[in-house]
């Protein structure tokens, strides 16, 4: 059994963090934000340089710790420990990764992304629990103490981000936003070369209009989709190529766009989408039922 990470000082816990790939800054003593005068640009500031480090605690050894985790990490933010053993029941596996008992009696608990696989900060899937880390938020860390005395102390330990369990895929679907509808198309009954084309052109379509701090997971979702039709033989080769391109056009860079289709086409696959037969004159309907399945999935 792994025991909890403890530190003599914030000074060494803040080194710590640092040496295993976290930046930390420090926090105004009994409290949780930044300290004005050491880190005026707060997180903004937040460094692993062990120089820096060492001066900001130096000059106020009280001082807290705050962690902002890399982009590849997703801090999950419990306020309730309800919440906390309610998702711990849906996937067992988050009982081993990491995680910080706070002074309220919620959890931090450390995740791993998927390459290049990326949330927003901003999402409110669960309830109970807030999205952290991700190089956007962060969160208070042992051994800060709140000025009634109360601290947070580590029950699982932190490790390298690179050793960080990742998040289950079912988990992760469900905190990525639903995409919009994709345009109406007319398709053939079945799962006809000539339906599945134009179901993957209309995903397409959605990608490429997606708009700047959506086009990220617009495009895993919609590869999403478009893997669901890999086992009624759409070529994932063609359908990498075609979101690709689509997601270039939106803007995104091809490394990020190619690792996300490649995922979500990935993920998708054993999710096969269920193509009811249609009549061409019934496309909005159709289209419904595809979408509100999409939507379930998460």
């Amino acid at each position: 059994m792994r025991t909890a990470q403890t530190h003599s000082s914030p000074l060494e816990a803040a080194v710590a963090y640092a040496r295993l790939g976290y930046a930390v800054f420090p926090l105004t003593p009994g409290e949780k934000r930044p300290h004005g005068r050491l880190v005026p640009h707060g997180l903004k500031e937040a460094s692993r340089e062990e120089a820096t480090i060492t001066k900001w605690w130096r000059s106020c050894p009280g001082c807290g710790v705050g962690i902002l985790a890399p982009e590849e990490v997703l801090v999950l933010d419990f306020d309730d420990p309800t919440a906390w053993e309610r998702l711990k029941g849906e996937y067992p596996t988050l009982g081993d990764a990491p995680r910080q008992r706070t002074p309220k009696g919620g959890y931090h608990v450390f995740l791993r992304l998927p390459q290049r696989v990326r949330l927003s900060a901003t999402v409110r899937k669960l309830a109970g629990v807030d999205l952290r880390g991700m190089g956007k938020a962060y969160v208070v860390a042992s051994p800060t103490r709140l000025a009634d005395g109360r601290g947070y102390t580590w029950e699982v330990p932190l490790v390298k981000p690179e050793d960080l369990p990742l998040i289950p895929e079912n988990l992760l679907l469900r905190l990525l936003p639903p995409p919009p509808a994709p345009r109406e198309v007319v398709v053939e009954a079945g799962s006809s070369p000539r339906r599945l084309r134009a179901l993957l052109e209309s995903y397409a379509a959605a990608v490429a209009g997606a708009p700047e701090g959506t086009r990220h997971n617009t495009l895993i979702r919609y590869a999403v989709a478009a893997g669901g039709l890999i086992p009624h033989g759409l070529s994932p080769e063609e359908a990498e190529e075609v979101l690709v391109a689509a997601a270039m056009r939106a803007g995104l860079p091809e490394l990020e766009a190619r690792d996300a289709a490649r995922w979500g086409l990935k993920v998708g696959e054993g999710r096969p989408l269920a193509l009811e037969d249609s009549h061409p004159s019934e496309p909005r309907n159709y289209r419904a039922r595809v979408y509100a399945r999409m939507r379930r999935w998460a």
